[in-house]
Parts: C-alpha cells; sequence; structure tokens
C-alpha cells in the first residue's frame, strides 16, 4: 500500500471541555466534595495511591492537615495522586496467524478468543489474519493484517472511576471505536512516533510505517498534534504528520468508491470488477472475505489508478462461494475514505460431459471392398470441419488419405489397394484440433 501510520498518540478526551494532551486526563486535578467523616487519612485510604500524597494534598490545597474537613468543602486532587486499579482488555476473536507476547520478553503464543490481556501484552497479526480486543470502557480497536499492537497500560482512576487506555502501534493499520458510552473523563491513547492526537469518543483509523503518521477521523473529532502544532480533524478528515514536521492541514478524505454496477453473480473465473475513476484518488485497497465482519479474510488488493486504460480489480483463484468485499479510495498521502461493500456469489456450473466421437462405418476388422469405401461417423456439436485420416499403420505417419469434410460421412472411390488399413477422424473448430478419434482398422 502507499504509506500508512508511524508513532501517532490519539487521546481520546471527554466530550466537553477543550481538547488537551495528557497521559491520564484533559484535567489536572479531580474535584472532590467532602462529606462527613472525612479526614486526610480516610482519602488516603479510598483514594490515593501513596501515603505521602497526605501531606503533599495538604500543601496543594493550602489546607493544614491539624485542621479538620469540613462537609460540602471542595478538594482538588491531582489527578497523578489517584490509585489506579489494573484492567484488562477482552480478545473478541482472532482468526488466522495472530500471536500474543504478554509480558516483556515472553515467547509469543497463538492468541485464542476470549483471552485476557493485560498491560505489557503485544499482539501480532500476519497476513490475512486479524483481531479484535475489546477494553474496559468498551473501546474496541481491530487490528488489520501485517499489524503490531501493545498494550501500555490500562486501569481505572480511583474516585474519579475513568478508565485510562495507552496502546502503541509499531507496524500496520488499526481502527477503534474509543469509548462508545460517551463516559467523560475516560481516555483512549494511541502511540506511534510521529504525532499526537485527541479525540472524542469518535470512530477513527490509525497506521504506522516508518516515520510517516496517517490518521482518519469516521465520526466525531480528532485533534492531531506533532512538532507541537495541531490540526482539528472533523468527520471525513485526514492527515498525515512525518516525524519532526508538523501534520498537514485537514484534508478531506476520499468519497467510497461506487459498486453499483457491481455484478452480484459469476460463473467463471476471474472475477473482474471495473473501478470508475474518482477525483484526486491514485489506488484502490481491497479486502476480500468471508463474512460480512471482515474476521476470515481471504485476500488483501491493491489497485493503483491507470489515465490510459480501465482500472480493474481483479480476483483469481477462488473457491465456490458467498464473498464480502471491501474496497477503499486512497490518495496520494496514503489516506484511505469510507469503506463500500459489495457482496457477491461466485457459482461455476459443473462441466458438461465432453461428446465423443463415434466411429461408425467400417467398423474395426472389417472387410470392405477395394472401391468404393464409405466412412461413416457420429458427429459432435462445435465442429466447423472433419478429416478423415486413413493410415497404413496405427501410429499414422503413413497416411493414404488426409481428406477434409463439413459432414459426418465421406465416399472414397479411388482404390488405394489391398492390405490392413487404419482410420480416424480429426474434428476442428476454426482451424483448432478439437478432438481425435480412436482408430478402427479394416482391411480390404
Amino acid at each position: 500500500m502507499i504509506k500508512a501510520l508511524s508513532y501517532l498518540t490519539i487521546l481520546f478526551l471527554p466530550l466537553s471541555g477543550q481538547f488537551a494532551f495528557a497521559g491520564e486526563d484533559s484535567e489536572a486535578d479531580w474535584h472532590y466534595t467532602v462529606v462527613k467523616n472525612d479526614s486526610f487519612e480516610r482519602l488516603y485510604q479510598k483514594y490515593l495511591s501513596k501515603r505521602r500524597h497526605i501531606a503533599e494534598l495538604s500543601i496543594y490545597n493550602k489546607y493544614p492537615l491539624a485542621k479538620k474537613l469540613q462537609p460540602g468543602q471542595m478538594l482538588h486532587i491531582p489527578i497523578s495522586m489517584l490509585k489506579k486499579s489494573p484492567q484488562t482488555a477482552e480478545v473478541l476473536l482472532a482468526t488466522g496467524d495472530v500471536t500474543v507476547s504478554e509480558y516483556a520478553n515472553a515467547q509469543f503464543r497463538q492468541l485464542r478468543q476470549h483471552d485476557v490481556l493485560g498491560a505489557g501484552a503485544w499482539v501480532r497479526s500476519s497476513k490475512n489474519s486479524v483481531a479484535k480486543l475489546r477494553f474496559a470502557d468498551g473501546s474496541v480497536a481491530d487490528v488489520q493484517p501485517n499489524s503490531m499492537l501493545s498494550i501500555q497500560a490500562s486501569y481505572l482512576l480511583a474516585g474519579k472511576q475513568t478508565h485510562v487506555t495507552q496502546l502503541k502501534l509499531t507496524q500496520g493499520r488499526t481502527e477503534l471505536v474509543a469509548n462508545p458510552q460517551h463516559v467523560e473523563g475516560n481516555a483512549l491513547q494511541i502511540e506511534t512516533p510521529s504525532a499526537v492526537a485527541a479525540v472524542r469518543g469518535t470512530v477513527f483509523r490509525v497506521a504506522a510505517e516508518g516515520n510517516i503518521a496517517l490518521q482518519e477521523t469516521l465520526d466525531g473529532q480528532v485533534a492531531f498534534n506533532a512538532s507541537n502544532i495541531e490540526v482539528l480533524l472533523s468527520k471525513g478528515y485526514g492527515s498525515l504528520a512525518e516525524k519532526g514536521k508538523a501534520p498537514l492541514p485537514p484534508i478531506a478524505l476520499p468519497q467510497a468508491p461506487s459498486t453499483q454496477e457491481f455484478s452480484q453473480t459469476f460463473k467463471q473465473l476471474p472475477v473482474v470488477f471495473d473501478l470508475a475513476n474518482q477525483s484526486n484518488v491514485v489506488a484502490w485497497v481491497g479486502q476480500l472475505s468471508l463474512d460480512t465482519d471482515f474476521t476470515q479474510i481471504v485476500s488483501e488488493h491493491l489497485v493503483r489508478a491507470q489515465v490510459k486504460t480501465q482500472n480493474q480489480l481483479i480476483l483469481s483463484d477462488l473457491k465456490e462461494g458467498q464473498y464480502y468485499l471491501r474496497l477503499r479510495a486512497q490518495d496520494a498521502h496514503g489516506l484511505q475514505g469510507e469503506s463500500a461493500v459489495h457482496v457477491f456469489s461466485l457459482d461455476i456450473p459443473s462441466p458438461q460431459p465432453v461428446q465423443k466421437i463415434a466411429l461408425s462405418q467400417p467398423k474395426e476388422n472389417a472387410v470392405v471392398p477395394l472401391a468404393p469405401v464409405e466412412f461413416s461417423w457420429a458427429s459432435i456439436p462445435n465442429v466447423t470441419e472433419y478429416r478423415v485420416q486413413v493410415s497404413r499403420n496405427e501410429n499414422f505417419d503413413k497416411l493414404v488419405y488426409d481428406l477434409p469434410t463439413a459432414t459426418d460421412y465421406l465416399v472414397v472411390n479411388q482404390s488405394f489397394g489391398s492390405g490392413t488399413f487404419y482410420w480416424r477422424i480429426v474434428a476442428f473448430f476454426e482451424g483448432a484440433v478439437v478432438q481425435t478419434s480412436p482408430y478402427q482398422k479394416f482391411s480390404r
């Protein structure tokens, strides 16, 4: 494919408030309202990660430790002080060759549906292989073929009860549905080497290759940041960031390809789809699957746009059955737009048995007069010419006659001597041999 993403960080942030990049939240503090019997010690036991945070919290709020907390009083608790309860991700599916390393330096093993993964896990997919992970807040990551994704951290913040998920994509492509319940404060961060993107409950794609980062927003908004310069990407827009450079201004994603003229049933191979030209599109990316969720990938295809010839997606080496084709247009930056999905079936009729040429006269071992000699046989369809061949031997390298006819009957009036002879029929269609009959022997 034309270049995809590199180290991008995408952070899911609340629907309210301004975009900001932070490891855990767009807010530096959690605003806590004191209730009856609260104390700094009690707050530590319930919410704080370290005992030393008791004194730090007192100083931060300019409220003496010796002074009793009052119900209704507002305390500002830095997010960094809150306890973090580790969370896991469930493997919804893993098809093909998908492996996982569950912690640093661990061997990779086959990933299985319903596996539970925690921080430190690396998921690796091979050709035509995919995985789907669901995180504690309901966010879902589709790991596409030839990709490498790791869970850097996943935890629940005490008190706030918001989830933080930190991922890293080192190669390939993933599509995410972030925070589908739109819970304010949940954060989803994806890291690649080139950029930072802050996301508000959205659907988006990320890809990584070398030092190039791509981001495509399918729903919601993404703040895309590289080299401390940020662009806001709304639905239907994307951007590219090269490591060490500012991201490109918002770029409209290509329209979904038209599939209205695509056939739905094919009787023979190859399966061919004519692709209509699209403005600013340099290629089309196709993914073929056996199921509507694209979890059973058969193959992936890239068709580069041609100026002088018809652009075609050609699929060969397919078995009979129903297929789902997901097709996207791709621009010169490597950005892909909305998907078009086309369902088709391949149903190759069983081949008809080939009708053989049956020789009639002279019969096997017949004795015939010196002249005339009558030759007849059963005609077969799709033949434009027959040739009657008579030979002195069964190898037919000593031909006595090689006579053409358009019918299934020929009379030879000339005498061609006595002895043993062999005859056969060669059938032609527009000059090409389509069948040669077995021979029969006769004498005269």
